[in-house]
């Protein structure tokens, strides 16, 4: 069978993000969510394309997509996504989204590309292991059962740091609060507490207008679950939930302290007081994702009763 693989067109967002939900339901995104990230890219003059699959009755079968990460941004290094709807998988619809992402990599000068592949699927470690990409960097997205979770055992740590003075406000309480700068103290934090977290690639500073576009104005974040962690006027940790149309599921962001308040528990409050807005917002799931040499965060997960996923894998590769 023919397939064509051409960039999206406006009418079937929508049906690349139900393609790549049903192939990966463990990563939902929709097609607003690939939308929005076009035009984030394109608005910040990075280099980026989402292709799709067409059977001959033109029905979209699969999605590809390159992009490239504002918090670890090269000119010449890209993020790729590769799904194929599971009922087509085996016809050659990833080789021809692959033959396709290949030749625009190459005509853009790509030196390195990355995507992500669970460990246990049944075709893709081995797809890209045939077309010359290399695993390295392991990732483990773990969940939380809200409705099961018990708060009691934490109540110690709460009383303890909030004898210490560490007391936590929503990005919803400071904005009421009428905060100074709170843009630009949020962006501050935010750069500080990143630049630690395991990652495939090196980090960069990420930009006050992406962090401003990204996340204060993404539509799927939760201002009553974008907590702050402050302590005598300074603010020493951060947390915050999305949620995206794909999935009734609530995504964590960033969890990270400031280094003086690390191994204190600060991390843990933040990450029960977000159980407990995400709760309070209706939520009966919270996952979240982190690189396995982050052994503080998985820990204070694990702690929590979190429950790991088969670990994905980061294949990168190099032209």
């Amino acid at each position: 069978m023919i397939f064509t693989v051409r960039p999206v067109r406006d009418g079937e967002w929508d049906a690349a993000g139900r393609v790549y939900t049903l192939a990966l339901p463990h990563d939902p995104f929709s097609g607003a969510d690939f939308r929005k990230r076009d035009a984030e890219q394109r608005g910040w003059g990075y280099t980026t394309a989402t292709l799709v699959a067409l059977d001959p009755d033109g029905e979209v079968v699969g999605v590809a997509s390159y992009s490239q990460n504002p918090g670890a941004y090269h000119p010449r290094r890209y993020t790729l996504e590769v799904a194929v709807h599971p009922e087509r998988q085996g016809q050659g619809i990833g080789r021809a989204l692959w033959d396709a992402l290949h030749a625009d990599l190459t005509r853009h000068g790509a030196e390195a590309a990355r995507v992500l592949a669970r460990e246990d699927h049944p075709v893709a470690p081995g797809f890209l292991t045939r077309r010359g990409f290399t695993g390295d960097k392991r990732y483990f997205t773990s969940s939380l059962d809200l409705t099961a979770f018990d708060e009691a055992p934490y109540r110690a740590l709460e009383d303890r740091l909030g004898a210490r003075g560490v007391g936590v406000r929503s990005l919803t309480e400071l904005r009421a609060a009428g905060t100074p700068d709170l843009a630009a103290r949020l962006h501050a934090l935010m750069s500080d507490v990143r630049g630690d977290v395991p990652r495939a690639e090196p980090a960069t500073p990420l930009s006050r207008e992406v962090f401003e576009e990204a996340v204060l104005n993404d539509p799927g974040l939760l201002p009553d679950a974008y907590l702050v962690a402050e302590h005598d006027g300074r603010w020493i940790g951060q947390t915050n939930l999305f949620r995206s149309e794909a999935s009734p599921d609530l995504l964590t962001g960033l969890t990270g302290v400031t280094r003086e308040w690390r191994g204190q528990g600060v991390a843990t409050l933040l990450k029960l007081r977000a159980i407990r807005a995400g709760r309070a917002l209706g939520g009966t799931l919270i996952r979240t994702d982190n690189a396995s040499d982050n052994a503080p965060m998985l820990a204070v997960n694990d702690r929590l009763g979190f429950v790991r996923d088969p670990a994905s894998v980061s294949y990168v590769w190099r032209r």
